[in-house]
């Protein structure tokens, strides 16, 4: 015979079932609880850890930086995406979904392409910055669209839906695009960037409607990656 908990111990001699879970703040706020009772909270937490890290161009629009990137800068990217690498190991159980194998290799995958863009590419750090908005917010708004709109399922996956697919292009060419034209030295159109992050976007997103088991952050984020490189040399040259 199994050991109860002493909150079970005392529902069962009241002659009641043990109460639920009680979410802790931010997640009572009514938006958030809203999104939690949709998705699950290990799912919403997951979103948050998926998408943070797309920020970070917000704040190079303030913060003046060379081109190519200075090693301060680099080294901060670098320091954060470590960073965020940790917590998602230390954390793996309120991140990973409970059926979930090979947690590591989803969080490397996802640092890989954005971090070799920077690295390999020095003076084209809007191609690092554009994978980044794929694989943040295309990516992830993938999952959201699919799970929250549902839908027809797409006719080669029937695990994926229209709407996430859908929801991938839109979100990862909007976000690619702006963070490839801020980052970009010297300026382009923002039609040019459209067309880059478009393009690149819906690479990515085709690849992560593949009917694949594996972790498809490193393939969406190599595809992605070397579709926006390609365009770039197509439009822009060298």
């Amino acid at each position: 015979m199994s050991r109860a908990s002493l909150p079970e111990l005392q529902q069962q001699r009241l002659g009641g079932t043990a109460p639920p879970p009680v979410m802790t703040f931010p997640w009572r706020l009514p938006v958030i609880h809203w999104f939690v009772d949709r998705l699950g909270l290990c799912e919403c937490r997951r979103r948050l850890l998926h998408m943070l890290p797309g920020l970070l161009p917000i704040f190079l629009c303030v913060l003046p930086h060379q081109d190519p990137w200075g090693v301060p800068l680099l080294g901060a990217m670098i320091g954060l995406s470590l960073t965020v690498i940790a917590i998602a190991f230390l954390r793996e159980s309120d991140f990973a979904r409970p059926d979930e194998t090979l947690w590591h290799h989803s969080v490397i995958g996802y640092a890989v392409p954005v971090l070799s863009m920077l690295i390999l590419l020095p003076g084209k750090s809007e191609l690092g910055l554009m994978t980044l908005g794929i694989l943040a917010f295309g990516d992830g708004s993938a999952a959201l669209g699919g799970k929250l709109i549902g839908g027809y399922r797409l006719p080669w996956n029937r695990r994926k839906t229209w709407a996430g697919l859908f929801s991938f292009v839109v979100a990862g060419t909007i976000v690619a695009s702006f963070n490839y034209w801020i980052d970009a030295r010297p300026a382009v159109p923002i039609g040019i960037a459209l067309s880059i992050g478009g393009a690149a976007a819906l690479a990515g997103a085709m690849v992560e409607s593949l009917p694949i088991r594996s972790h498809d952050n490193l393939r969406v984020g190599a595809t992605a990656a070397m579709t926006g490189l390609l365009m770039h040399i197509m439009l822009l040259g060298w």
